[in-house]
């Protein structure tokens, strides 16, 4: 019990460093979620995800926005983040192509929002700006450091699998470019009976409570390559 204690002491203090140890633009290992703090999830969800990626200033439309002009229809997707690709960047730039042609032709725009007279707009820029979505308020947009995970890179995750009587079973699986491999994907189990602290691949979960399709937990510890 006193090593819990002292564990969950450490993770609180983690926790804060976490909070401030955010540099913009760099790549970086990403740990969700966030450590000593009460989570919950349901059948199927991920518990805990690492990944390889960078912080960067974007801009994420909460509902997806479309306009024709001159041929061509501009779009921005719902909750699809369009981030600065560095410092210097005055306007962001789509992960996604963003402007589309009758006859089939596409191109990534860089994105303008900014406000003027009271509104704000969204806007695609290069000679000019075209495809303004105007007459927005600031809660259409959320605005703020969003993590882009890197394609093809390496990730590691944790899925709940349930309860059965005292046993909570789980689910490790690494992927690489998105897709799971096979040989690293394994169910491991949790004797309640016997204590409430899961580890698995140096990730260390404190259980607060289960059942069949749903579980409360906080991260004392992240994936061994956190570390």
């Amino acid at each position: 019990m006193k090593k819990i204690i002292w564990l969950l002491l450490l993770a609180s203090v983690c926790t804060s460093v976490e909070a401030q140890d955010r540099t913009l633009y760099e790549e970086t290992i990403y740990n969700k979620p966030v450590r000593g703090v009460e989570h919950e999830v349901y059948l199927g969800d991920r518990m805990l995800i690492q990944q390889v990626g960078e912080w960067k200033e974007c801009i994420t439309p909460r509902k997806s926005y479309s306009k024709e002009q001159g041929g061509w229809t501009g779009t921005y997707k719902a909750k699809e983040p369009i981030c600065k690709k560095d410092y210097k960047s005055k306007y962001y730039l789509a992960t996604y192509p963003n402007a589309f042609s009758r006859n089939g032709d596409n191109k990534v725009n860089e994105v303008r929002w900014v406000k003027k007279k009271g509104a704000y707009s969204l806007c695609q820029c290069g000679s000019r700006c075209v495809f303004c979505i105007k007459e927005l308020n600031e809660d259409d947009v959320e605005v703020g450091e969003t993590f882009i995970y890197k394609q093809n890179s390496f990730q590691e995750t944790i899925e709940y699998n349930g309860r059965s009587s005292d046993i909570l079973k789980f689910n490790y699986s690494e992927f690489t470019g998105g897709f799971a491999r096979e040989a690293f994907s394994r169910e491991f189990q949790v004797d309640l009976s016997e204590g409430n602290i899961a580890a698995y691949k140096g990730a260390i979960i404190e259980v607060i409570d289960a059942t069949n399709i749903q579980i409360k937990y906080k991260v004392i510890r992240n994936f061994s390559s956190d570390l």
